[in-house]
């Protein structure tokens, strides 16, 4: 036969049958059973009966059965009222005369009032008196009235059931204890730490509690934390055979089993865990719909497991404490207490720490809604004040593993952040801050790098490429040459018509020899002056080499129609030509350029039409084509520059321009 079938035997024999309604959060006493089964009793033969003890004289008011016991005026002890009752007790409200002060009378139910009940009792009031102790209520006296009945005479606590305080988030009592929502955490491990301390004292003395929950601590109106019902407890010699003691919603495995052999102070640290478990989550532990499915539950447990919100170093003391395995948990009470003073010494940090975590979780959900690549007005910002919380959360607390782990996780969201944003060189710096290193981030870094790298060095070509093609530098020596070029061909104009009055005839083919010879070494005087601007890109070389060209094609096309003595009109009219296609071929450097060839046709047709005004007609188009140069490199500029005006808000590019002439006239 399996553990668990012995013990679903056993829970058979003592009565705790599949349909047992016992309220799991009671406490079961080796005479819960007994009065359902007698035959089943699990009562001790062996245990002595009540010795001899003093005689404490009670007296009663009104109706109360209990005046009767002891009609002594004289008694010391005036029973009052009740203050509250369980399975086998009563406790009630006493005034001592002789001292002038309330106290608490706790006597056995007569239902259950015999010999092995009595002597629990007794039992239960010798261990309270041995443990003098701030948070175990004081025992006054132990003593039989005079109906010989057991009384136990103890402190009278004005206190609320620690439990009480739990379910009610608006109990008076938590006005003195913690007023602030926020500080009640903190305020039930100070609680946890009192009943620690009591249970290391118990320890110490031999005694194991074995029925530590909330609804066993009172709190007092003055901060006082009291380990009450100590009923159930076991001394450690006295740790020979076998019961089933304890409340089901809280037992650990081997409480279940029943062994006193092999409970002991780690059992009684299961229980603490179990107490911080329900401080954590609400509810204890064990759950099931009846007492039977509880046992087996408690006997088995599965490892308890926490919410997001629970803070992980209190989770992590918890499931330690409820360890199935005793060998598994703190050593003590005393251990458990120093894990809880811990995290509360560090409660900065893991405030730090749990801020940082809510940040992170809406970050990581942001990121994943968006991708990682998401922009969003704060993300940056919350991004640096996440793992600002968590570096300070750490300096304050190294040794705080969750703050590790976090700031491992904003690292590394941060890091994704620049890879899909492009910029290796602050995903590398956060990679030093990672602890450990990433190979796969570090490995995509060096990827991003090497994109990077190349694109940047294609976009430095086009831009050199751009740069060359930049008609607006040089623009102002270029500016001059045109104004220069203009005034010429104005003051060679009025010249020839003042010279010929509108007459071609009287203008020979050396004649306008010379008057090319002037332009072109104009321009050839202009482009040795402000060549460096000029011919700083290659449209500005391209520019030049053009007008060069033009003017130094038409200077040798009018020497060779001179020598010829080709007549002065039909040369200029074939300087048309020329002028026209050299026009025409700068839409190459510039496309808008080659509308300045328009005037050109038909200047050559006036020039059919007008034979004797060709002179005339060949200086206004030559004006025209400049005035066409100057309005169209004026649009050409415009619609280079109205692309940057474009460039949304916060688009611009990152990387570092390449070094160029910078210079625009």
């Amino acid at each position: 036969m399996n553990e668990r079938a012995t013990l679903e035997a056993r829970l058979a024999t003592l009565g705790v049958a599949p349909s047992s309604d016992l309220a799991l959060d009671a406490t079961i006493t080796p005479e819960t059973f007994a009065r359902s089964q007698p035959s089943l009793a699990t009562r001790d033969p062996s245990l002595p009966s009540v010795g001899p003890l003093p005689r404490i004289a009670l007296s009663g008011a009104g109706g109360d059965r209990l005046a009767a016991s002891d009609p002594l005026a004289s008694a010391d002890l005036e029973i009052l009222g009740l203050l509250g009752e369980g399975g086998m007790g009563r406790v009630h409200l006493a005034r001592q005369r002789s001292l002038g002060r309330e106290v608490a009378i706790k006597m056995l139910k007569d239902e259950v009032g015999d010999a092995h009940a009595t002597e629990m009792l007794r039992v239960e009031a010798t261990i309270m008196g041995r443990l003098e102790h701030p948070n175990v209520v004081p025992v006054h006296a132990v003593g039989v009235d005079g109906a010989g009945r057991l009384v136990l005479v103890m402190k009278r606590i004005d206190g609320a059931p620690w439990r009480d305080l739990m379910r009610d988030a608006d109990h008076p009592r938590w006005q003195s204890l913690a007023p602030r929502p926020e500080d009640r955490l903190d305020a039930h491990l100070s609680v946890l730490v009192q009943v620690a301390n009591a249970l290391e004292l118990a320890h110490q003395r031999g005694v194991i509690h074995r029925d530590i929950k909330p609804e066993n601590v009172l709190l007092g109106a003055h901060g006082e934390v009291y380990l009450a019902d100590w009923g159930v407890a076991l001394r450690t010699d006295d740790a020979s055979g076998q019961d089933l003691v304890g409340t089901p919603a809280y037992m650990a495995p081997e409480m279940v089993a029943g062994v006193r052999a092999n409970i002991d102070a780690r059992t009684d640290v299961f229980l603490l865990g179990a107490t911080l478990h329900e401080i954590l989550t609400g509810a204890p532990p064990n759950h099931g719909p009846t007492l039977h499915a509880t046992l087996l539950a408690a006997y088995d447990p599965e490892p308890p497991s926490y919410e997001a919100s629970v803070p992980s170093e209190l989770a992590a003391i918890a499931k330690r404490a409820m360890s199935k395995d005793p060998s598994a948990r703190f050593a003590s009470a005393l251990d458990f207490r120093r894990a809880i003073d811990e995290v509360r010494n560090h409660r900065g940090s893991i405030a730090l720490t749990r801020t940082a975590r809510e940040a992170l979780a809406e970050l990581e959900t942001h990121f994943a809604r968006a991708g990682e690549a998401a922009e969003s007005e704060g993300v940056d910002r919350k991004l640096t004040e996440c793992r600002f919380a968590l570096s300070s959360a750490l300096r304050e607390w190294p040794e705080n593993d969750e703050a590790a782990r976090a700031l491992a996780a904003c690292l590394r969201l941060a890091i994704r952040h620049e890879i899909a944003r492009e910029n290796p060189e602050a995903a590398r710096a956060l990679l030093r801050e990672l602890a450990g290193g990433d190979a796969a981030l570090e490995a995509a870094i060096d990827a991003l790098d090497a994109r990077v790298r190349a694109r940047d060095r294609e976009l430095a070509r086009l831009r050199s490429l751009d740069a060359d093609a930049d008609i607006s530098v040089g623009l102002g020596a270029r500016a001059v040459m045109f104004g220069t070029l203009v005034s010429i061909g104005v003051l060679m104009t009025v010249f020839v018509m003042f010279e010929s009055g509108g007459d071609s005839s009287g203008i020979g083919p050396w004649d306008v020899v010379r008057f090319a010879s002037i332009v072109f070494g104009a321009l050839c005087v202009l482009t040795v002056l402000f060549g460096r601007r000029l011919l700083a890109n290659a449209a500005g070389r391209n520019i030049t080499a053009l007008f060069m060209l033009a003017t130094g094609g038409m200077l040798a096309h009018r020497v060779i129609a001179a020598l010829h003595d080709v007549p002065a009109a039909t040369t200029l009219s074939m300087d048309l030509v020329v002028l026209g296609v050299a026009c025409a071929a700068s839409g190459i450097i510039v496309p808008r350029a080659a509308w300045c060839a328009l005037p050109a046709p038909f200047a050559i047709v006036l020039t059919q039409l007008y034979p004797d005004h060709v002179p005339l007609i060949f200086s206004l188009s030559t004006l025209a084509i400049l005035a066409l140069v100057v309005v169209l490199g004026v649009i050409e500029l415009r619609a280079r520059k109205a692309p940057a005006a474009t460039v949304p808000a916060g688009s611009a590019d990152r990387r570092p321009r390449p070094a160029g002439d910078g210079k625009r006239g």
